[in-house]
């Protein structure tokens, strides 16, 4: 399986001047623990994640600081293409709960360990049963879907 087959499209993301408040709110709006930063042109700048935005709010020093100035400037990217097993290795290896997937310099998805996991839970050990409930959604599937948007 690939990337693709699992990541989540579109993408919810921040931009570097959104306010740390307002990227708090969505994450937790949405249930998240991380989002891509992404510049105007659509090329990613950075993740922020939950300990992120903490880290800048605790401090006290500068209320008012957007997610540029706190988003890691250097994350993990992953290709559409490349292998799913990978993906999850290097998930785990440095630790990080999210990954954008880039294609030619731009985003075109995500993968979670929630979508990975959820793909465990169910069995899918194919991109085809991956695509059946996607295109053919139980109830639960559904209420899920209906929650992450």
């Amino acid at each position: 399986m690939l990337a693709r087959d699992v990541m989540s499209s579109p993408v919810i993301t921040l931009r570097p001047d959104t306010p740390v408040y307002a990227a708090a709110a969505l994450l937790i709006s949405h249930g998240f623990t991380a989002a891509p930063v992404v510049t105007a042109e659509g090329d990613v700048a950075g993740i922020a994640t939950e300990a992120d935005l903490l880290r800048g709010r605790v401090d006290g020093a500068h209320p008012e600081r957007t997610v540029g100035a706190l988003m890691d400037s250097s994350p993990l990217v992953v290709a559409p293409d490349d292998d799913l097993a990978d993906v999850v290795t290097l998930m785990l290896d440095r630790e990080v709960r999210t990954v954008p997937v880039v294609d030619s310099g731009r985003l075109v998805g995500i993968v979670t360990h929630r979508d990975v996991l959820r793909c465990v839970a169910r069995r899918e050990l194919t991109p085809a049963e991956v695509w059946r409930r996607r295109m053919a959604p139980t109830p639960a599937d559904r209420e899920e879907m209906g929650r992450a948007l």
